[in-house]
């Protein structure tokens, strides 16, 4: 039998051992949830053109319960919660990306996706982005990681839907050849399927209310001041796991990417960023929809700079004036913008609210959605040329995490710049994305004059090297943080072995561990019970100030209130604020 095929069966037989042994996979349990989410049917999908892939699916009803749904993606599908979701809009319609914006799209993807774990969200059809995003995600190099792709769709949408109406069984999916108007095949690289159904039938955009509202759920008003706050402060539970990610489902960063679309991708911006403060990122150059918002977004900022220069403030500008220089503002930009919103107002996309057959006349004032986005929630939107004149491809996934960077900088008006700073490390550690804390977050030594231990801490029980290394080039004293003996034990609970439990249940931990973990690694390379000793020992002022001193020479004594270092600068990169 070939390698490959042995490692398959292993796979799948791993996976009956755990669903009758496992907790996660218990079946009371599991059919508890299906309950409550009102599941109608649910099961596996093989695919005719991708037989060695098998994707899960659940068919709902449109009102089913969003925090049962996101339950039931943490505890069943998935091992964990992400640490960020990707939520990808854009047209339905066959798109045929210029080859070296396309370089680009994919090469940037597969790094975001891969480097932190994140989820992908689609609309999981055969079509227009939906299947881009699929055949990327396809050639994800590392079979061992597959990259997370949830597909949410309109139940009434979906080709060859009848075969997909069973309870727990798997169905082999064959691609439908049919044309048939309202209705597209599925996506055979996603790897999860949620199909809303509303009892319609080729009623296209049935799904999109759902799927706004569990992203919002996800997201948990991440980018709120008390959300981001928490989410901070549970650094302590976080070291409770190896994991890079928590064990709980706190909010979890959503950023919506825009590629082309049209109307009705236009509402889902609108949406995202204005009601539910979820960013978003246009990749300017695929056309319409993006190609609107990166006109406005540059034009506006172009036009305010002249009503609010940046050495004036607000508060010194009479509030009448600056009413009326607004709606100029408002009025030149909708006649700047006419091109753009003809593209968008004149588009044939299927309406998401109209029925098949009644095609009534879409009066909706796009302009409105776009303009309140960028005069309400400036901080939240990003764009990246993709213009094929550039010289230099784009890094797209610096401005996706980015992006969400730039939206903590605008929550939460009163808070400091240290703050920010903290919220903004703990993202990228989340990440695990070292490059995004040196280039973009901690660029200045006077950034790490404040206190960052707990996130020492964090990096080290992940063990996380490289941004233990980062802490260490910038003086993080090892013996200051742990010279709380419980700290320094944190590191070694995580072990599930004996010498864990010794460790945990001794009288004198620290000499236990270094007679059941660290010796025998090294030896008898020093005096122990002379080093454990100065532990016990009473220091009058002037002994303990001789040894401190001693401890700062050698190890690094940690300096919160120094006076800011020389600029640590790497190429041309703007400071994220």
């Amino acid at each position: 039998m070939a390698s490959g095929q042995t490692s398959s069966l292993l796979i799948d037989n791993v996976q009956k051992i755990l669903s009758v042994y496992v907790p996660n996979y218990n079946h009371d349990t599991l059919n508890k949830l299906l309950t409550l989410m009102g599941v109608k049917s649910h099961g596996t999908i093989t695919f005719s053109d991708n037989k060695s892939h098998q994707a899960d699916f659940i068919r709902i009803p449109n009102d089913a319960p969003v925090m049962h749904v996101q339950e039931f993606l943490n505890r069943h599908w998935f091992d964990e919660p992400p640490s960020l979701v990707i939520s990808i809009t854009g047209g339905a319609k066959e798109y045929n990306m210029k080859p070296r914006l396309l370089r680009a799209f994919r090469r940037g993807l597969l790094k975001v996706a891969r480097t932190t774990g994140a989820w992908i969200i689609t609309g999981g059809m055969n079509t227009g982005i939906m299947k881009l995003v699929g055949e990327i995600v396809q050639i994800n190099p590392d079979r061992f990681r597959p990259i997370p792709l949830i597909g949410i769709a309109t139940w009434g949408c979906v080709s060859g839907r009848q075969d997909l109406d069973v309870h727990g069984s798997n169905v082999q999916y064959a691609k439908s050849r049919s044309n048939t108007k309202g209705e597209a095949p599925l996506e055979p690289n996603h790897t999860k399927f949620i199909f809303v159904d509303d009892g319609s039938e080729k009623k296209y955009g049935r799904e999109i209310a759902f799927r706004a509202k569990l992203e919002q759920a996800i997201s948990g008003g991440f980018f709120s001041s008390k959300a981001t706050t928490n989410s901070l402060n549970q650094y302590a539970s976080l070291c409770g796991t190896s994991s890079l990610r928590p064990e709980n489902s706190g909010p979890v960063p959503v950023v919506l990417l825009v590629v082309e679309g049209g109307p009705n991708t236009v509402r889902t911006v609108k949406e995202a960023v204005v009601e539910n403060n979820i960013p978003a990122v246009f990749l300017e150059g695929t056309g319409r929809c993006c190609d609107l918002f990166a006109k406005a977004f540059r034009l506006y900022n172009e036009y305010r700079t002249k009503i609010e220069p940046d050495d004036e403030a607000p508060s010194n500008i009479d509030p009448n004036i600056l009413t009326k220089r607004y709606d100029e503002l408002k009025i030149r930009l909708r006649e700047e913008l006419k091109e753009e919103l003809g593209a968008i107002s004149n588009s044939n996309e299927r309406p998401s609210t109209a029925d098949i057959g009644t095609r009534s006349i879409d009066r909706t004032d796009y302009f409105e959605l776009v303009y309140e986005c960028i005069h309400t929630r400036r901080n939240f939107l990003n764009v990246i040329s993709l213009s094929s004149r550039q010289s230099v491809e784009p890094d797209i996934d610096l401005v996706i995490l980015q992006a969400l960077l730039n939206a903590t900088s605008g929550i939460g008006g009163c808070k400091t710049n240290m703050q920010r700073k903290r919220e903004q490390l703990h993202l990228a550690l989340e990440w695990n994305r070292v490059d995004i804390a040196r280039n973009y977050i901690m660029r200045n030594e006077a950034d790490w004059n404040i206190d960052l231990n707990d996130l020492f801490l964090l990096a080290l029980v992940r063990n996380q090297t490289a941004f233990v290394e980062l802490f260490l080039e910038h003086d993080f004293s090892l013996t200051d943080l742990f010279r709380d003996v419980d700290k320094l034990l944190t590191l070694y609970n995580y072990e599930k072995k004996e010498t864990g439990g010794l460790i945990q249940s001794s009288h004198d931990a620290l000499r236990t561990l270094y007679k059941e973990r660290i010796q025998p690694l090294i030896g008898d390379f020093f005096e122990v019970d002379t080093a454990l000793a100065q532990k016990d020992s009473t220091l009058n002022p002037e002994s303990k100030n001789e040894i401190d001193d001693e401890i700062s020479g050698c190890c690094g004594r940690r300096r919160y209130h120094s006076p800011p270092g020389t600029n640590h600068r790497d190429s041309v990169h703007s400071e994220v604020n």
